[in-house]
């Protein structure tokens, strides 16, 4: 079975947590994964397929994408059948239509129910749209890359403990494989340093 992925490093943003206090949902869905099809209420039908009539039809995964952009309408099909391969649950923020004009930045979240064998039977999900998305709210997908960042940190400190290890053993080809990998990581490290330091006055 895939490790399902944690949200606890999530729960301790502030600025997300305040601002799903402040959220509501904006749409539902369900997917039969035997034909591929959604349905979608009316909230979710105007803005995913882009026509609150197609609501409670069953509708094909292009007919239920339509109204976003195709990069977005591929995002979440793609995660939707990702959740289903690796027994995970459906997180991924979209870009979507809303009655104001402009398009906003939904959460979308959903659940793949499955069988006693651990088939995918049913998936649902809804979408959440942000009351508040100020400054201070990170996206989901930005909290990602701060974990991700967090475990080449954590990587860098155990490969020093390993070398120091090593370094005990006397065995110089494996101090020569740490030593490259060491190097890649401060390269992983040093790049992230970049896109994240804020520019200089």
């Amino acid at each position: 079975m895939k490790r399902r992925r944690s949200d606890a490093r999530r729960a301790t943003a502030p600025g997300i947590v305040g601002s799903l206090a402040k959220s509501e949902i904006v749409g539902a869905w369900e997917w039969n994964p035997a034909t591929g099809c959604f349905l979608l209420d009316s909230e979710a039908a105007e803005r995913m397929a882009g026509d609150a009539r197609l609501a409670g039809r069953p509708l094909r995964s292009e007919q239920a994408t339509a109204g976003l952009e195709a990069s977005e309408a591929a995002r979440f099909l793609g995660e939707v059948g990702r959740a289903a391969e690796q027994e995970d649950d459906v997180a991924i923020d979209l870009w979507v239509a809303s009655s104001f004009g402009a398009a906003r930045q939904v959460l979308c979240r959903g659940r793949i129910h499955r069988d006693a064998r651990q088939q995918p039977v049913r998936g649902e999900g809804t979408l959440v749209e942000l009351a508040d998305p100020g400054a201070e709210t990170r996206s989901l997908r930005e909290l990602e890359r701060a974990a991700a960042a967090e475990a080449i940190d954590e990587a860098a400190e155990l490969l020093i403990a390993a070398r120091r290890a090593i370094d005990a053993s006397g065995r110089p080809r494996l101090r020569q494989l740490v030593d490259v990998l060491l190097l890649e990581v401060a390269r992983e490290i040093a790049s992230h340093s970049d896109t994240t330091e804020p520019p200089a006055n």
